[in-house]
């Protein structure tokens, strides 16, 4: 299985040689993987952040380095990793031929680099610590966020004993092989173990990818050819999404004006008056309602409730109303030509009926009084 991240140094370990797999790479599948590369090729330096606009800084970061290198500043390659606490800013700095040549290594066995590290990070930070670790050879030193450099043992302890001479609290770990020789003056202040660095699982700087500006990883061909089909079926899934969409969002509005039709239709069936809009149907069918209740109210009451008792029972009877009105809690009709009236059931339910002849008149000009059974019970 090939990891995703490795040393560029162990690079031809997953190279195998199996037929001929790898006779020609540019026509193998290419492998993405994050690198880590040798810092003694990787030079840091600080400097005064410029007064420019940050726009312009990259073109004014190598002019402002040119006293400060040996070779010349268009075969280097600058990355602006990070800001000091009082503002100054990190620059990795690193030949274009080393780049280059790390690339064509990493293409040469079968791999794309998505990204390149100082390996000196891939120690573990802690403030007020300096991690010194071991690759082939070299001494890999952290002393810092970006701050590290990697170089030969008897390069490096001077230049770890010269940061324990500037702070004396500092703390030291280190990882080297048991047989390295190690000065008394720093053993005496430090955390030995064998342990060795974790290419693989150690964490990514990603402020410190060397794969910046012209280095920057681009897909390559064989890549994007790979990728081809399914980013056609992407958007042929995308496109068919989309017409589904526009069917079902035509076939809802459909059933939307259908069932609106219905509506008001179905409205106009109950009540009388203009068609309202489909929004409004909700609001003027519960008016109305309201006002049906407010009849069934009304029609439940005094006197108007006797009189549409009284309705069947005057239907039809050839009588002349002389007189109505409504006196102590009964209806009282006074009428002429009233024989027709007396022939019939005056039995009404709900009401106690009483008919009299009006007094100074003819036998047919009758009183008739209508009285709720219930008021003469409560009495």
């Amino acid at each position: 299985m090939t990891l995703p991240v490795d040393h560029i140094h162990n690079l031809d370990s997953y190279i195998t040689n199996e037929g001929e797999a790898f006779e020609s790479v540019a026509d193998s599948e290419l492998v993405s993987m994050d690198l880590w590369v040798p810092s003694e090729c990787v030079a840091v330096h600080t400097i005064d952040a410029p007064s420019a606009p940050r726009r312009k800084w990259e073109e004014l970061i190598p002019w402002i380095l040119e006293d400060r290198l040996l070779q010349p500043i268009e075969d280097m390659h600058f990355v602006v990793s990070g800001q000091t606490p009082e503002g100054q800013l990190q620059i990795l700095v690193v030949s274009q031929l080393e780049m280059q040549h790390w690339q064509r290594i990493a293409k040469n066995s079968g791999v794309v680099a998505k990204s390149m590290y100082p390996d000196y990070m891939a120690l573990p930070y802690e403030a007020d610590r300096i991690s010194v670790g071991w690759r082939d050879g070299v001494c890999l030193v952290r002393y810092g966020v970006i701050d590290g450099f990697a170089a030969s043992a008897d390069m490096a302890w001077p230049l770890v004993q010269s940061l324990l001479d500037d702070d004396s609290s500092l703390k030291v770990s280190l990882s080297i092989p048991s047989d390295l020789s190690v000065p008394e003056s720093i053993t005496d202040r430090a955390d030995i173990n064998d342990s060795e660095v974790d290419w693989q699982f150690s964490a990514l700087p990603s402020q410190c990818n060397l794969l910046t500006g012209e280095f920057k990883s681009a897909v390559s061909s064989a890549s994007l050819l790979k990728w081809l089909p399914t980013a056609g079926l992407g958007v042929l899934t995308i496109l068919l999404s989309a017409m589904y969409l526009q069917v079902a969002s035509a076939n809802i509005l459909g059933q939307i004006s259908l069932v609106e039709n219905r509506l008001t239709q179905n409205y106009s069936r109950l009540f009388q008056g203009k068609r309202p809009a489909a929004s409004d149907v909700k609001i003027e069918a519960e008016k109305k309602l309201s006002d049906l209740m407010s009849q069934r109210i009304s029609l439940n009451t005094e006197p108007v409730a006797s009189l549409m008792a009284v309705e069947k029972l005057m239907t039809g009877c050839g009588c002349q109303l002389k007189g109505l009105q409504y006196e102590k809690e009964a209806l009282v009709i006074q009428v002429q030509n009233g024989s027709a009236l007396k022939k019939r059931n005056l039995n009404i339910p709900g009401y106690q009926v009483a008919v009299t002849q009006m007094p100074g008149d003819d036998e047919n000009a009758i009183e008739l009084r209508l009285s709720p059974r219930k008021l003469e019970a409560a009495q």
